[in-house]
């Protein structure tokens, strides 16, 4: 049986779009045993889609190093438009039962303007 967590979305059927619209980035720490550590391990990148409604999400790229900063977002006007590498989304339940978009990427490219 299919379940809603075993289906892979691509970028296009999420954004309408290959590109969206980078709006803020976050580390992600490291965990062990349930506790956060100081060691950076990811960043999250929070886009919005303008093709389908301005819906927004986070995407996951591995490493220490962010590929953007949220200065660098300000000094654009709070945005960049980007595409994204290697775009895997996933549905998962949460404990309160709602499903949740989760989404990674090997990297995110700025779209010249």
């Amino acid at each position: 049986m299919l379940k809603i967590n075993d289906i892979t979305l691509t970028l296009q059927s999420i954004a309408n779009s290959d590109t969206v619209l980078l709006i803020a980035v976050k580390p992600i720490k490291e965990f062990i045993e349930g506790k956060p550590t100081d060691k950076i391990v990811a960043h999250s990148y929070t886009v919005v889609c303008p093709k389908n409604k301005f819906v927004s999400f986070d995407i996951k790229v591995d490493g220490y190093n962010p590929l953007f900063t949220n200065e660098q977002i300000t000094s654009q006007g709070g945005h960049i438009e980007v595409s994204v590498s290697d775009f895997t989304g996933r549905f998962f339940k949460s404990k309160m039962g709602d499903y949740i978009l989760t989404a990674k990427a090997s990297s995110l490219e700025v779209i010249a303007q």
